[in-house]
């Protein structure tokens, strides 16, 4: 009797685990379709907003809000008809292991050459490394260019950083609400760094943070505050002490040239037009806000809806993730935290682009970057590490 009930045990085992394959492989039969599903829904999404379009006042593309004027459109959409030349990155070139440690790193960027890579951490530190060593022969390159990085600590998890236009100064945004500033040089394939007190301090976290061509600094934080400072930072090699890094030396470093206060959290920020505007969304809001630095930082608000009729104007089903300023400076590329990327018109209503077939939602955080030669936009997914969107500008840039 007892070999009977091991008999039968095993049995019911065996047909368990035969259930389960049979059960295993539809779930895989129905992951495959809600994949086809969300493809075709994404282009069911492009093709109402193309018929959206078709509806709409052109005349009325370029209108401001607010404004009572339209403006003549000026037709650029024929910059985006044709494929990119398909050469983009679609492997990783290399893999940095451990850049901090056992912590997780929170957001990165690259210098204006892309030569220096900024990595900012839940550990507080931001690792500042020349990236393109890891190409070097051997497994040994990537773990040496981690070692030579220089670790700079911050008094909170670093959840944004942007390089300036000078190339040697790193801004590292915290979750205390502070920024800190972070300069650094190249010493035999060694990365120096040294923290500046910066002086910068807001109530809630950093949302954003993006430097100018003049050397400008805006800082936008969840508390609805954006800082727009004059960075003066010292070069280390002109003195003889470290008397940069004391505090008593912030007003030297960080001189404020405007301060504006706004109702939502201020989720990005861009300087567009040469650097001499300042670009904006602010969250629950329908529009990008420009604000004219030359003329008291006047502002002037654009819809996100563009040329649309209907009463829509006052409402978007989505929020501006980041805002990236195309190689030309024509061209904005918003990402959204609703499947969608939408290429604008620089101070203008005019989106010439929606960019569908990636996934993202409110939990997550989208971001993008243009190629350098304007060919391509790269932006982040849920799915997948990147993706590139095929967009081709004409070469006359």
């Amino acid at each position: 009797m007892d070999l009977m009930g091991d008999i039968g045990a095993a049995d019911q085992l065996i047909s368990a685990r035969e259930e389960n394959k049979v059960l295993k492989a539809k779930v895989d039969e129905l992951k495959e379709k809600v994949k086809e599903l969300t493809l075709n829904n994404a282009q069911l999404l492009a093709e109402v907003e193309m018929y959206r379009k078709e509806a709409a006042l052109p005349s009325f593309s370029n209108l401001a809000l607010g404004s009572t004027q339209p403006v003549a459109v000026d037709e650029k959409a024929n910059h985006f008809i044709s494929s990119g030349n398909g050469v983009y990155p679609s492997d990783p070139a290399v893999t940095l292991p451990n850049v901090h440690n056992v912590a997780n790193p929170l957001c990165c960027s690259l210098n204006k050459n892309d030569t220096v890579l900024g990595v900012g951490g839940a550990d507080s530190y931001v690792s500042i490394m020349a990236w393109g060593s890891a190409l070097a022969p051997g497994e040994q390159a990537s773990i040496d260019t981690v070692n030579k990085a220089a670790r700079v600590k911050c008094t909170a998890p670093v959840i944004t950083i942007a390089f300036s236009s000078k190339d040697d100064i790193v801004a590292a945004g915290c979750m205390d609400g502070s920024v800190h500033l972070i300069q650094f040089k190249m010493n035999m394939g060694r990365v120096e760094a040294w923290l500046v007190q910066s002086g910068i301090k807001y109530t809630k976290y950093i949302k954003s943070l993006a430097f100018s061509q003049q050397g400008l600094l805006a800082s936008a934080s969840a508390d609805g505050t954006v800082q727009v400072s004059k960075i003066n930072v010292p070069n280390k090699d002109d003195s003889d002490d470290d008397t940069m890094m004391d505090e008593d030396t912030n007003t030297s470093v960080v001189e404020q040239v405007k301060s504006l206060h706004l109702s939502g959290a201020v989720e990005c920020v861009c300087f567009v037009n040469e650097g001499n505007t300042l670009c904006l969304y602010e969250r629950d809001t329908s529009y990008l806000a420009y604000f004219d630095m030359k003329d008291d930082f006047k502002m002037t608000q654009y819809s996100l809806n563009g040329a649309v009729t209907g009463g829509f104007d006052s409402h978007v089903s989505f929020a501006v993730m980041h805002l990236a300023l195309s190689p030309n400076g024509k061209y904005l590329c918003a990402a959204t935290d609703t499947s969608r990327n939408i290429i604008i018109e620089v101070g203008t209503s005019n989106i010439v682009r929606d960019l569908f077939g990636h996934k993202n939602d409110g939990f997550s955080v989208p971001r993008i970057a243009w190629s350098s030669n304007g060919q391509y936009i790269f932006g982040n997914t849920q799915e997948t590490v990147a993706s590139a969107f095929g967009i081709l500008l004409r070469q006359s840039w």
